[in-house]
């Protein structure tokens, strides 16, 4: 029987995995954000060979359901690792999630920058030229700068879609807040009041995320809501 006491006393042992929760969405992402970033501009160098790696890439990630990749590089690598006398089998559980999520991350954050640099006018890049600045250096002072402004709402989408993602970490044995709930669950026998807390944690923090990516974006006056309208003068 559902009992608020067992919330109640859950809830501090369920939230002090918080921190694990928080390290396997940031690290992911860090990672993931500078793959994505090479993969997006390789494929806009239009390198056929590469580029067709590239797609083949992103598609499979694309296609695949997340936790289908995470017991791959779960089960996979230290099978791999074996061939170059590396025994992975020793390694935390977390580092197959960090590589897991980085692998399906960067395909998905690789079309998304892409499109937002090509958003850019060419004009932008014309400009650059025309003051004497190398390709390199218009990319990195004026199309970067604008392009991350375009994929910034995507950017928090993703952000906040990894950190609900994580739910599944436990399946690797990985100890966050589901892992937790669930080893209280084992030893308690009331598993839906650790869910409870879990609930209650994800619903707060994707929240207070999705509030502070908007605040963000108001702030940069992405897209053209404006507020108030603007007098015109005769």
């Amino acid at each position: 029987m559902f009992s608020w006491s067992y919330v109640i006393d859950y809830f501090p042992k369920i939230i002090i995995k918080f921190p694990m929760t928080l390290k396997l969405v940031l690290i992911p992402f860090a990672i993931s954000f500078m793959f994505g970033f090479a993969i997006a501009l390789l494929r806009l160098k239009k390198i056929k060979a590469i580029d067709w790696l590239l797609k083949l890439y992103v598609s499979y990630v694309r296609c695949t359901p997340v936790i289908t990749q995470m017991f791959i590089v779960y089960f996979g690598m230290p099978i791999l690792m074996q061939n170059f006398g590396i025994d992975a089998y020793d390694w935390e559980p977390a580092i197959f999630v960090y590589i897991a999520y980085s692998i399906n991350i960067s395909a998905f954050l690789s079309e998304t920058i892409r499109s937002s640099i090509l958003a850019v006018p060419i004009g932008q890049m014309e400009a650059g030229y025309s003051v004497g600045m190398s390709g390199f250096q218009t990319m990195r002072d004026i199309v970067v700068p604008q392009a991350l402004k375009i994929s910034l709402p995507m950017l928090g989408n993703m952000f906040i879609s990894l950190f609900r993602a994580t739910a599944l970490a436990y399946m690797v044995n990985v100890i966050d807040m589901i892992g937790k709930a669930r080893a209280l669950a084992a030893s308690g026998g009331h598993l839906l009041e650790g869910y409870v807390c879990c609930a209650a944690v994800f619903a707060i923090i994707s929240l207070g995320l999705e509030v502070i990516f908007h605040l963000i974006n108001k702030k940069l006056s992405f897209g053209h809501s404006y507020g108030k309208q603007r007098k015109v003068r005769a």
